[in-house]
């Protein structure tokens, strides 16, 4: 499988949005530490309303199988186990923009709680992955 990467947006209660970004800066530098795989992690402020605050993860793997080693991370999993104690006013959404399968797909539309879209690579470029993993492995 080829690189690819994915969004997921966290809809969180903004009383709740500082102690969200620590635990978020912590999940992301254990991250960071632990997945070679997981070229590109990324979190960033989308909106503040009057009673959320929207952010988003945008994370770039190196092939199909580092995403389940993310999904298996210990510090991943009690990250979203402990957005669930009231954290979020929303389903996690996910778009994943890939060149899977169906079958490698409804893999993860089992998913639970997470509300899971696919967006196909429609111009990808062999050239394009080469180069940008060539440069990561600097």
């Amino acid at each position: 499988m080829s690189l690819f990467f994915l969004e997921a947006f966290e809809h969180v209660h903004k009383d709740k949005a500082g102690e969200y970004e620590r635990l978020s800066r912590e999940v992301d530098n254990k991250v960071k530490e632990a997945e070679p795989g997981n070229l590109i992690h990324v979190h960033t402020k989308i909106s503040e309303e009057n009673d959320k605050v929207v952010y988003r993860w945008l994370e770039v793997f190196a092939k199909y199988e580092d995403l389940q080693v993310h999904l298996d991370n210990e510090h991943v999993q009690a990250h979203v186990q402990k957005l669930g104690d009231g954290y979020l006013c929303a389903p996690i959404e996910v778009i994943v923009y890939c060149d899977w399968t169906e079958e490698q797909k409804e893999y993860w539309r089992q998913i639970p709680g997470i509300s899971l879209t696919f967006a196909p690579l429609v111009n990808r470029s062999e050239e394009h992955t080469s180069e940008l993993q060539s440069h990561l492995n600097l």
